[in-house]
């Protein structure tokens, strides 16, 4: 429980980071492309939710050390008890996939959420620069209930037409679960390098810094 709330904290204050990058004229006037200020913003904030995982799995195992063979033997009866219920003669290659595709879909639905969140403060700042300053606050406040309700209404259409092709694929007898599996996970990262683009076409042309 404690480890979640440090994970969304971690989240809340790397998105915050993030944006705060875009606006500024300090990172802006770095002798480096948007498309690489971008990338390079994207891929700190990974690092930094992997550093914060691989710290909480260092103390948690710190803090286990006195119950450790209680620990082993739990872990010992759970991997059993999932083998005896499980197809045994893929239990390797169904564990193996299942920890591969775990990390890629947290991988991935963290990438989505942190360029949809970038997206949507890009969209509100570029359309709220021509405003005078005395109204900037109340319409990007506006704005930016309208950006998240089109992203919403965009997400669920998204989401119809994966569930489409999915089925599509199942009558072409395409049913093999790890296929499907990772399709999904494949949406999810080309959804996120499409909402990329945009944020960064938008940073190229329309987004402005702030002192």
């Amino acid at each position: 429980a404690y480890s979640m709330i440090a994970y969304f904290a971690a989240f809340v204050l790397l998105s915050r980071n993030m944006e705060h990058v875009y606006i500024s004229s300090a990172y802006r006037l770095i002798p480096a492309s948007d498309t690489k200020l971008y990338s390079a913003n994207l891929l700190s904030a990974l690092i930094g939710m992997i550093y914060l995982g691989l710290t909480q799995v260092g103390l948690a195992l710190v803090t286990s050390a006195l119950n450790f063979p209680e620990i082993v033997k739990q872990t010992r009866q759970m991997i059993s008890d999932t083998y005896q219920h499980s197809d045994k003669a893929h239990f390797g290659e169904n564990l193996t996939f299942l920890i591969i595709g775990g990390i890629l879909l947290a991988i991935a639905m963290v990438l989505l959420f942190w360029a949809t969140i970038s997206l949507i403060h890009l969209i509100g700042n570029s359309l709220t620069s021509f405003l005078p300053d005395g109204r900037q606050k109340f319409f990007k406040f506006i704005l930016y209930v309208v950006v998240i309700v089109g992203f919403l209404y965009l997400s669920s259409y998204i989401l119809g037409l994966i569930g489409f092709f999915t089925n599509y694929y199942k009558l072409f007898n395409f049913t093999n679960f790890y296929l499907q599996f990772f399709l999904g996970i494949g949406y999810f990262y080309l959804m996120a390098l499409a909402e990329s683009a945009v944020s960064v076409y938008l940073l190229k042309h329309w987004v402005e810094t702030e002192n």
